[in-house]
C-alpha cells in the first residue's frame, strides 16, 4: 500500500509536466494523494531515480551533558522547560523555505504537532559539551570529591569556593550554591 503525500506538498504535476510523455495521465497530484487507487504500469521508472536529495546544512548546537534527548522529548510530548533559550532564534537561519517559524510554540506543545516524513532527527543537530573542559588542579592528597559527596562529607572549613571555581562551567539550570 502506498503512502499519500503530506498536506501542503508542492505540486507534483507542476514539477513533472514538462517531462511527461504525451500519453501520461496529468493528474499526478491526485494519483500521489491516493496511491492505493492507482497501479503503476509495467516498466514505469522508479520514483527515486527522478529525485535528487539535497544536502542539508544542519547547525551543530552545543548543549550541556545533562540536556535531555530532544527527539525523545518531542515524541513523548514533553514541552520545553520554562526559561529555555529560544530555539527559533537558534535555528531560524537554517530553516528551509516554507518551514513553520514558530519553533518555540511547537516545542512548548509538542503533542499538538507531528514531524513530517523525512524531517531531520533533532539529535543530528546537537553535540554534548564534554566535561573534559573542566580541569581544576588539586594537591595529590585531595580526597575524591564524588566519594566524599556521596558519603555526605561536607567541605572542610576554609575550603576555597567551589561555586566560584565551577560557575563558568555549570549548565544554566544547575543549583548555584555548591559550597
Amino acid at each position: 500500500a502506498g503512502r499519500a503525500l503530506p498536506s501542503g506538498h508542492v505540486s507534483v504535476t507542476e514539477m513533472f509536466e514538462d517531462y511527461l510523455p504525451p500519453d501520461h495521465p496529468l493528474n499526478l497530484d491526485e494519483m500521489m494523494q491516493n496511491p492505493t487507487d492507482y497501479e503503476l504500469p509495467l516498466g514505469h521508472p522508479d520514483f527515486s531515480t527522478m529525485m535528487k536529495v539535497e544536502e542539508l546544512d544542519l547547525p551543530m548546537i552545543a548543549v550541556y551533558f545533562d540536556h535531555p534527548n530532544v527527539t525523545e522529548s518531542f515524541k513523548a510530548g514533553r514541552p520545553l522547560p520554562p526559561g529555555h533559550v529560544s530555539v527559533t532564534d537558534m535555528l531560524e537561519e537554517y530553516l528551509p523555505p516554507g518551514h513553520p517559524l514558530n519553533l518555540d510554540g511547537m516545542l512548548q506543545n509538542p503533542s499538538k504537532y507531528q514531524l513530517p516524513l523525512g524531517h531531520p532527527d533533532f539529535a543530528d543537530m546537537i553535540v554534548l559539551k564534554t566535561l573534559k573542559e573542566i580541569s581544576i588542579p588539586v594537591y595529590f592528597h585531595h580526597p575524591n570529591v564524588t566519594t566524599s559527596f556521596k558519603a555526605g562529607r561536607p567541605l572542610p572549613p576554609g575550603h576555597v569556593s567551589v561555586t566560584d571555581m565551577l560557575d563558568d562551567f555549570l549548565p544554566p539550570n544547575h543549583p548555584l550554591n555548591l559550597n
